[in-house]
């Protein structure tokens, strides 16, 4: 594990330390799901989502680089009830239905 670096300072806090977040941000960044990097570092998944919103925030308030840090997102499952919802919503506008 890489030393913590100064985003990690500022995307600490009192229960998650500079540490911790430097690990949640290199297993993200290896392509690991929120879940199992959650479950590796203690935290829940949304404790991560947070974490790794912090870090790029800090990252894009005090970075000169154009690098953008875009880990907090993943891809809808298949099937998943809002993107079923928006397709049959899409094939009754095309019907002509709304």
């Amino acid at each position: 594990m890489t030393a913590a670096d100064e985003f990690a300072r500022l995307a600490a806090s009192r229960t998650v330390s500079p540490d911790v977040v430097m690990f949640i941000v290199e297993e993200r960044r290896k392509g690991l799901p929120l879940r199992e990097i959650g479950c590796r570092s203690g935290l829940c998944m949304e404790g991560v989502r947070q974490v790794l919103r912090r870090y790029a925030e800090a990252r894009a308030e005090h970075s000169d680089d154009e690098e953008s840090v875009r880990d907090d997102f993943e891809p809808m499952c298949a099937g998943h009830p809002v993107s079923m919802d928006a397709i049959w919503h899409g094939l009754e506008r095309w019907r002509g239905g709304r």
